[in-house]
């Protein structure tokens, strides 16, 4: 299977049934894009003062440790991915733990993704900000032998995503406020791709999340297709819950409230855009016309974002995405929505464990 370079969230199925078939169908079908994806994160580490590539690889041994006490299969599959696109091990696992390696190297990331779930349509939405290279290296992927449709950046196990028991996820940026003296060393990618694959119901899905703990900064909403909700935050000391709340950006909220972080620029973003995404919510605006919202054009921090400058390169909303657990469907932008309004729908069949795109959304 070969994919068009230019094309912009292609779709990808892998039909492995082993972790090693998965894994090499993976780094087969992505060669280039995770070469790009390597290439692009190793090039904004770099630009951090702190940066030292051993210590990277160092913390990245680290992560792989913990994978490998928590999953064979997984780790399995990562190396398969590193054997058939040719990069080292180590790199793959930063892929799939590049969350943590940003906030160990302290990159304080302002523009970031918002994330709303609503119990009435039991439908989990995400736009995700990031930079821009990622519109043509991003896809949508169908792990066939697991129930799983998601939205990847190659290389990586999971990330935005629903399985076949109307369990869906999403994931924010956030900084850790501590750091565990006995962390697990799971990176929050692996925990998604657990939950994914392993849980039937909302329960047991937010078991795997407290189980995996205590993380390095993160957010993920998790929602079901029976109205449930919550966020999982993980500051670092532990893993918290914030149930039934049905939006976040990219600061804690277990805090209660926000006075330690209100003067601080590094998160105006993220509290102008909760302020927003609050007001729009009250007024029971769509999941749609949230995601679409760039109200705040003028002070830069819009929902929607349009691609701008910044230190890590031209950063914006690289898609808006909508599941709806109860049908099984994931409809995103291909790119910015600004620029691409239209939504692609893909299916995940519950009975055939089969995706279709229906492109007239």
């Amino acid at each position: 299977m070969s994919i068009d370079p230019k094309e912009i969230f292609p779709f990808i199925e892998f039909n492995g049934q082993t972790a090693r078939e998965r894994g090499y169908e993976h780094g087969t079908i992505l060669f280039d894009r995770i070469d790009k994806s390597i290439k692009t994160y190793r090039k904004h580490f770099a630009t951090q003062p702190n940066y030292n590539e051993q210590s990277i690889l160092n913390l990245c041994e680290q992560y792989r440790r913990g994978i490998s006490s928590y999953s064979n299969e997984y780790l399995e599959e990562l190396d398969s991915i590193a054997v058939a696109s040719k990069q080292d091990p180590l790199w793959i696992i930063a892929l799939n733990c590049r969350l943590e390696l940003l906030n160990h190297l302290a990159f304080g990331i302002q523009n970031e993704c918002t994330v709303l779930y609503d119990k009435q349509t039991c439908q989990l939405a995400e736009n995700w900000d990031w930079i821009e290279d990622f519109e043509f290296l991003a896809c949508i992927n169908h792990v066939k032998s697991k129930g799983i449709l998601q939205m990847i950046e190659p290389g990586v196990l999971a990330k935005v995503g629903l399985n076949s028991h109307g369990i869906g996820v999403t994931i924010n940026f956030v900084d850790p406020s501590a750091q565990s003296q006995t962390p697990s060393n799971i990176p929050l990618h692996i925990s998604l791709r657990a939950v994914l694959d392993q849980a039937t119901n909302f329960e047991q899905a937010l078991n795997i999340f407290e189980q995996n703990g205590p993380g390095f900064g993160g957010h993920v909403l998790i929602g079901d297709d029976q109205g449930q909700c919550c966020c999982v935050e993980f500051p670092g000391d532990q893993v918290r819950f914030i149930r039934n709340h049905p939006y976040h950006t990219n600061h804690f909220l277990y805090t209660n409230n926000n006075d330690h972080i209100k003067d601080k620029p590094r998160y105006h973003n993220s509290l102008d855009r909760y302020a927003r995404v609050t007001q729009l919510w009250d007024n029971r605006t769509s999941l749609q016309s949230i995601l679409f919202d760039f109200e705040n054009e003028e002070q830069a921090y819009p929902i929607c974002r349009s691609y701008k400058p910044t230190s890590l390169g031209s950063v914006g909303t690289v898609c808006s995405l909508i599941m709806n657990l109860k049908e099984r469907t994931m409809n995103i932008t291909k790119g910015n929505p600004r620029n691409n309004p239209k939504f692609y729908e893909f299916k995940l069949n519950q009975s055939a464990t089969s995706v279709s795109e229906l492109i007239d959304k």
